[in-house]
């Protein structure tokens, strides 16, 4: 257990000092810091003001920097946070072999399954850091935005709207409570990526193939003619990240949803290490 500590260490600090790594943060960081000054707009401003005083009545209380990171979060995270992390994890071990490493790696009395588990299980921390920068810049964009302010209102989506309303512990509790719910989600792309990344494809194409295919998923699963064929889709049971944040967590679903994504995640994993184990790795 000490070794595989060690190694897992190691992996962790080697993906950290690519530059590639933190291409996502950088990004959210420019992102989020954009909308900060688009909320300074009169007409934007107007335009929140309008929804979050339609939706409660109650403006002073909930118009509040855990109201803002929310809304931030939703419209932000889905698209931006699939590329970052395939970006990363499509890179993890297509990248040794690009570089000519993987044969270093494996002169060691290491098996090849030690070495993606490894490699599998810090793209899972690296995972759980990014959302937890971008969930904490959020609520720092709010906080800059609106200050300490009240409550937290949540309108998940306009075309089904589902209020839930929060005070402020309570509210800054579902914030935290993202951060995991976020890492189960994202399981499909990061797994996608990684087994992409076992092939001898590029980083670059474990990527775009990673995204290419979730994007096919969400605009198939939108159009009406496949609504029946809705529970084949990824991006749908993706969705359901916002089960964090219902006045009362629907848990029942929520572990449902967590064994469908754990499913489809062990098994891109297992995919990728059934075609890794095969690889000759000294041409």
């Amino acid at each position: 257990m000490k070794d595989f500590l060690a190694q897992l260490g190691w992996e962790l600090y080697r993906m950290f000092v690519r530059k590639r790594t933190w291409i996502g943060f950088w990004v959210f960081l420019a992102l989020e810091g954009a909308i900060l000054g688009l909320l300074q707009l009169p007409r934007i401003n107007e335009a929140v003001i309008r929804i979050i005083g339609r939706s409660t009545g109650s403006l002073d209380t909930y118009f509040s920097a855990l109201t803002v990171a929310f809304i931030i979060l939703l419209f932000t995270v889905f698209l931006l946070g699939a590329v970052a992390l395939s970006l990363v994890c499509g890179d993890i071990l297509a990248k040794e072999q690009e570089d000519g490493n993987l044969r270093l790696l494996l002169a060691r009395p290491v098996s090849r399954l030690r070495l993606l588990v490894v490699k599998y299980l810090a793209c899972q921390i690296y995972t759980a850091l990014f959302f937890s920068f971008v969930v904490l810049l959020a609520f720092l964009v709010g906080l800059a935005y609106r200050g300490w302010g009240g409550g937290m209102l949540v309108l998940p989506s306009p075309e089904k709207p589902q209020i839930s309303l929060f005070d402020w512990g309570e509210g800054l509790g579902r914030l935290a409570l993202l951060v995991p719910f976020f890492t189960v989600v994202y399981l499909p792309v990061t797994s996608l990526s990684f087994c992409f990344s076992c092939t001898r494809m590029k980083p670059a194409s474990a990527t775009i193939i990673t995204i290419s295919i979730l994007m096919a998923d969400f605009v198939l699963a939108k159009i009406p003619w496949f609504e029946d064929y809705k529970h084949w889709f990824i991006t749908p049971r993706m969705e359901k990240w916002v089960y964090a944040v219902h006045q009362h967590i629907p848990w029942p679903a929520v572990w449902e949803t967590a064994i469908q994504l754990g499913t489809i995640g062990f098994t891109a994993f297992i995919i990728g290490w059934f075609v890794f184990e095969r690889r000759d790795l000294k041409s």
